[in-house]
């Protein structure tokens, strides 16, 4: 017997509710720092040293601080404040992942907001456009696309909205 959708979204998110934020932007920094390891070792993520981002998935109630500087990206320490803060449900963010959609769309239908320094966003946001396709090994790139659909298809909409979580 299937699971009933709400029952498939609690049990695809909920793991991610119970991790402390900390162990969160540690693992996002350390698969950031692997996939951009060419970009950061060519200086070319050099405006964002120094700066703390904020990536908030307001229905998951989940939010990655994160820190760049000369060596990569960390989790931020304490309770800095966010330099720029990304917001949206878990469904832009994959769809951004998937570029199932650009950043631009997701930002004018207001799934995606970006608050603070907003020429700190853009410029991130113009970097990442100009990678292209995502680094990822191929079996990533297919796990993320099959995770995006099972998401898509029974959790959109799902949990609390609009929540400021990282302060």
């Amino acid at each position: 017997m299937p699971f009933p959708a709400p029952e498939i979204c609690r049990v695809l998110t909920k793991p991610l509710q119970w991790l402390p934020q900390r162990l969160h932007a540690g693992g996002l920094s350390v698969m950031l720092n692997h996939l951009l390891a060419h970009e950061q070792a060519d200086s070319e993520m050099g405006f964002l040293d120094g700066k703390v981002i904020s990536l908030e998935i307001t229905n998951l109630g989940i939010c990655y601080r994160l820190a760049r500087d000369k060596d990569g990206f960390r989790a931020a320490q304490g309770q800095a404040e966010a330099d720029v803060r990304f917001s949206g449900d878990a469904q832009a963010f994959l769809s951004l992942a998937t570029q199932r959609e650009d950043a631009d769309t997701l930002f004018f239908q207001r799934l995606l907001r970006i608050e603070g320094d907003t020429a700190i966003g853009l410029h991130l946001k113009n970097f990442l456009d100009a990678l292209g396709e995502p680094p990822l090994p191929s079996l990533a790139r297919e796990a993320l696309e099959r995770f995006t659909d099972l998401h898509a298809r029974h959790c959109e909409g799902a949990g609390p909205q609009g929540a400021a979580l990282c302060e």
